[in-house]
C-alpha cells in the first residue's frame, strides 16, 4: 500500500529545496534538512526533518551565528516525538499550523469557478515579474529578499525542463494569485497558493490550484496531488476533494 503521507514529505522536501540545490546554496541532509539561502528571509530559510535533538541544537546555532531569520517547520513523519517541546525551550514559537492533504486528481472536477480569471504558466521574465509582485503585496517587509530569490533563480524557473512550475492568475487583465507546482517521480505538490486581498472570495485560490494539478495529471501523468492547507484554507480544499493526512507546524523566533 502507497504510503502518501511520505509521498507529501518528499514532495515537500523536494520543493524546499530544488532551486537552492540547482543555485549551489548551502543545503544539508541528514538528521536533519537544513536550506540556507543565504537570503534575510525564513521565507527562504528553513529548518525540516528533524530527526533528533542534536541535529536541531546545531542547525538553530548555524541560524544564529550567521544572524539570518529561520523558520523550524514540524510535522514529518521522521521527526522525533520531542521535537516541537525542544522548539518551544529554544524560545520558538508556533506561528503557523497547516493541514497535510491529499486527493486522486483525476476525481477532482474541471469546472472553474471564477470565469474572469485567466491563468498562465511562467515562461517569460514579465510573468516572472508578475509572480515576484504578488508576492511583495502580500509580503512588503520581505519584499527586497523575495525580488533577490527570484531574480536569481530566474533561469531555472524559466526552463521548460523544470520541475517547478510558477502559474499566475490574471482577473482583469491584472496580477491576481500565484501557485506553483513541483512534481516528483510519484506526486504533483502545490505550493505557494496565494491571492491578493482585493481578489478573494471569487474562487480563484480554487482555481489556481486545480489548474497546476491538472497540468501536472495532462502533462505528466502525476495521480496524487499533495498540498499543505491553513486553517481558513483546509474546508475549500476539502470542499475541492482533498482528505487531510496530518499537521504541519511552523516555528519562529
Amino acid at each position: 500500500m502507497i504510503n502518501i503521507s511520505k509521498l507529501l514529505d518528499v514532495n515537500m522536501i523536494g520543493k524546499f529545496t530544488y532551486l537552492p540545490l540547482l543555485m549551489g546554496m548551502d543545503v544539508a541532509f541528514g538528521n536533519v534538512t537544513v536550506i540556507n539561502s543565504g537570503v534575510p528571509s525564513d521565507m527562504f530559510n528553513i529548518v525540516c526533518k528533524i530527526r533528533d535533538k542534536n541535529a536541531l541544537n546545531s542547525a538553530v546555532k548555524k541560524f544564529r551565528d550567521i544572524k539570518l531569520p529561520f523558520a523550524c517547520w514540524t510535522g514529518f513523519d521522521d521527526d522525533y516525538p520531542q521535537c516541537k517541546n525542544d522548539l518551544k525551550e529554544f524560545g520558538f514559537v508556533c506561528d503557523e499550523h497547516e493541514s497535510g492533504m491529499f486527493a486522486e486528481i483525476e476525481k477532482l472536477s474541471r469546472g472553474k469557478k471564477c470565469g474572469e480569471l485567466q491563468i498562465l504558466l511562467v515562461d517569460d521574465a514579465k510573468k516572472l515579474n508578475d509572480f515576484i509582485r504578488i508576492y511583495q503585496e502580500l509580503i512588503p517587509q520581505d519584499a527586497d529578499p523575495i525580488k533577490d530569490f527570484y531574480s536569481r533563480a530566474s533561469t531555472y524557473i524559466l526552463n521548460p525542463e523544470s520541475s517547478l512550475k510558477l502559474f499566475v492568475g490574471y482577473f482583469d487583465n491584472q496580477p491576481a494569485a500565484t501557485s506553483a507546482l513541483f512534481t516528483d517521480e510519484n506526486t504533483a505538490g502545490v505550493w505557494d497558493v496565494v491571492t491578493l486581498p482585493q481578489f478573494r472570495r471569487k474562487g480563484i485560490g480554487t482555481d489556481m490550484t486545480l489548474q497546476a494539478l491538472f497540468y501536472a495529471f495532462d502533462n505528466f501523468g502525476r495521480r496524487i496531488g499533495v498540498l499543505t492547507a491553513s486553517e481558513d484554507g483546509e474546508p475549500v480544499y476539502r470542499k475541492i476533494g482533498f482528505q487531510k493526512l496530518k499537521d504541519f507546524y511552523v516555528f519562529n523566533v
